[in-house]
């Protein structure tokens, strides 16, 4: 399977620094999410959620604040088919 943290990198369950856990997203994010279009939907359809977590198959768990960082991140993301 995928991983977005390197061996050894970080044994944390949950993101304590959103700003440096991009690095282990950002080209995950990239190349497997099909377009930007589909990112937008996605975006906008759980924007006004109240979502305590975002729990990845592969990566670390957002909780708290890192939630609305991440959704804001990702909104502005260039993915997939430009």
């Amino acid at each position: 399977g995928a991983a977005l943290l390197p061996e050894g990198e970080s044994n944390e369950l949950y993101v304590s620094d959103f700003q440096a856990h991009i690095r282990f997203m950002e080209g995950f994010h990239r190349r497997w999410m099909g377009s930007n279009e589909a990112r937008r939907s996605w975006c906008n359809t759980v924007a006004n959620m109240d979502i305590d977590m975002i729990c990845p198959q592969h990566g670390s768990i957002f909780r708290g604040p890192d939630v609305e960082r991440f959704i804001t991140w990702f909104s502005e993301l260039q993915v997939g088919i430009y």
